[in-house]
């Protein structure tokens, strides 16, 4: 995994207190803010910069707009490509060209001051972010140390795409080259890669016993597996699965692709055990099922 990644997943917005009550008593974050904010309007400056102000005292440009393109949406999956920058002009990071990023926008999923750059441009822009160190790497070395703690930095980026659910779907029929063979106006999609005419029909007050594969549209490995009974019309799973599965029938094989309304929504999924998010609030899924039985 890109070592960038990992760094806005850790990435976590802190608390912060712009004014002082004790007559003494300095406030790190606010120094820090003041410091990193008044060497990103002098660097601004020295560079040219036209800079726009946005939250947390970020500063960005677009150096390539797109008028028609749209702002990205809560939890659409955002697809681009970057430069990380010290003010010093050092190039510490790039993904570029074909190496895009996937992260969702407004889910604090990647770091608060690129979140805050991307809320302020469009679908096929690219721009320049100067962000506070305290919305950026914060307090620790970052990129294997090539970023000093307490470092604003710059980013330039370009946003290829800011998709939908819908568009993440249809996007992963068009990766896999899957067709379709059923889609339903939820958004549900059935992809048949097995075909049983003779089988038994689905019915609600049927025990299917299930083999699944369930994972996230870009997942290369499963959140979770095996084999299930799934008392039909009972309201035990989700209801992407259950629905997807009464369009197949005994013996066959199909893709149940679905958005997180049929699935578990905002809220998404903690492990029970390590109570680790396994599934993302708003993550359409793709399960891969086998129907062995029906009685």
């Amino acid at each position: 995994m890109h070592k960038l990644r990992l760094a806005f997943i850790a990435a976590a917005v802190l608390a912060i207190s712009f004014t002082s009550c004790k007559d003494k008593f300095i406030d790190p974050v606010q120094e820090n803010f003041v410091k990193d904010t008044t060497a990103i309007s002098a660097y601004a400056k020295a560079k040219g910069l036209a800079v726009l102000e946005a939250l947390y005292g970020v500063r960005y440009v677009v150096t390539q707009a797109n008028p028609t393109g749209k702002f990205p949406a809560l939890a659409d999956e955002l697809e681009f490509t970057y430069t990380i920058t010290r003010l010093d002009g050092t190039v510490i990071d790039v993904a570029a060209r074909d190496t895009s990023i996937f992260f969702p926008f407004g889910l604090n999923a990647m770091l608060p001051g690129l979140e805050t750059g991307f809320s302020k441009i469009r679908e096929g822009e690219k721009a320049i972010f100067l962000i506070p160190s305290y919305v950026a790497f914060g307090t620790r070395e970052a990129v294997d140390g090539k970023l000093p703690a307490n470092s604003p930095v710059r980013f330039d980026v370009n946003l290829k795409r800011a998709r939908s659910e819908d568009q993440q779907i249809e996007s992963f029929v068009e990766r896999g080259k899957y067709s379709v063979t059923e889609k339903q106006t939820t958004g549900l999609r059935v992809i048949k890669t097995l075909a049983v005419p003779a089988g038994a029909a689905l019915i609600d007050g049927q025990t299917v016993t299930v083999k699944y594969s369930g994972r996230l549209l870009r997942a290369t490995k499963p959140f979770d597996s095996g084999t299930i009974d799934v008392p039909l019309g009972r309201g035990n799973v989700v209801a992407g699965f259950e629905t997807g599965l009464k369009s197949l029938r005994v013996g066959e094989k199909g893709i149940l692709v679905f958005p997180s309304s049929l699935g578990y929504g905002l809220r998404g999924r903690l492990d029970p055990t390590t109570n680790i998010v396994t599934i993302p609030p708003y993550a359409p899924l793709a399960f891969e099922v086998e129907i062995v039985s029906a009685k």
